[in-house]
């Protein structure tokens, strides 16, 4: 009776080290993974959009950004000639960058605030993306043909840091990106991205 519980125990405690090694070097090998999935550029993302950029490793809740699927691309204007303090052009700032254009705005129907207030499928974390997070959907997505994106200007988060008036926009047709002669009063396509 001891030696049958003794081996019970054994067994239960090598599986149990068994199943922890197997999940770690699970995740060794294949990175820190969201809701059990790993994701490479131009797979499907949770929210249904396209898995555009990969930093490597998970830091501040996300490791990669998706941009919205094509059916949810609109049309808007950046906003009034108004600065918004404090917007960046690095990738990872459009989240930051656009709860600034709203708090400081605060106008319905606007592009961040469109993006900002945007469900798909269930997911309602949607921004506009920073200048160099709209290149990177330009280089990733649009030159391989996903996501089924225009060959218009895109709107950015990204503010003209010497003329208020003025906000980083992109062409998809040529790549080209320009901030000086982009009236936030101009009306330019918009697609979503968020972070996951």
């Amino acid at each position: 009776m001891k030696k049958t519980f003794v081996v019970l125990l054994a067994l239960v405690v090598f599986l149990a080290l068994f199943a922890c090694t197997k999940a770690s070097a699970q995740q060794s090998a294949e990175g820190i993974t969201v809701s059990g999935q790993s994701y490479k550029l131009g797979d499907t993302g949770p929210a249904g959009g396209i898995v555009f950029y990969d930093r490597g490793f998970t830091e501040g809740g996300w490791r990669y950004l998706e941009a919205a699927p094509a059916g949810t691309e609109f049309t808007a204007v950046w906003g009034p000639i108004t600065r918004v303090a404090g917007t960046e052009t690095k990738v990872g700032s459009g989240k930051r960058n656009t709860q600034l254009i709203v708090e400081v705005l605060g106008e319905n129907g606007k592009a961040a605030q469109l993006c900002a207030s945007l469900n798909v499928n269930g997911h309602n974390d949607w921004f506009l993306p920073s200048r160099d997070e709209l290149d990177l959907i330009h280089n990733t997505l649009k030159q391989k043909g996903l996501g089924n994106f225009l060959s218009r200007f895109y709107w950015s988060s990204s503010q003209n840091d010497s003329n208020s008036g003025a906000a980083w926009a992109q062409s998809f047709s040529d790549g080209y990106q320009r901030e000086d002669d982009f009236n936030k009063k101009n009306t330019y396509f918009v697609r979503a991205v968020r972070a996951f």
